[in-house]
């Protein structure tokens, strides 16, 4: 039977929310500061360093969609319904 470690590296990344209590967020400001880093970043550093380069940071869905739906900005109509009729969900 596989142990727990060697089971999650096999798997997909999952994301996870972490909250931070307000003295630990005020530290790792400013230490984001001096290293000119946002607070976001400076967590991210913190993790590779100690875990490795695996470690990021997914961006919200609506991000994700903001950028695909920039993505079809300068596409004429025709184009865009090429590229698009696959995404839309058939009757059942």
């Amino acid at each position: 039977m596989l142990n727990s470690a060697a089971s999650r590296t096999s798997q997909a990344p999952i994301g996870r929310t972490i909250r931070f209590p307000g003295a630990l967020r005020e530290k790792i400001v400013v230490d984001a500061g001096r290293c000119g880093r946002s607070f976001e970043g400076q967590v991210i550093a913190l993790l590779r360093r100690h875990y490795g380069e695996d470690v990021d940071i997914a961006p919200h869905p609506s991000d994700i969609l903001a950028l695909a739906s920039a993505s079809f900005a300068d596409l004429s109509e025709s184009d865009l319904s090429l590229l698009t009729k696959k995404f839309v969900e058939k009757d059942r």
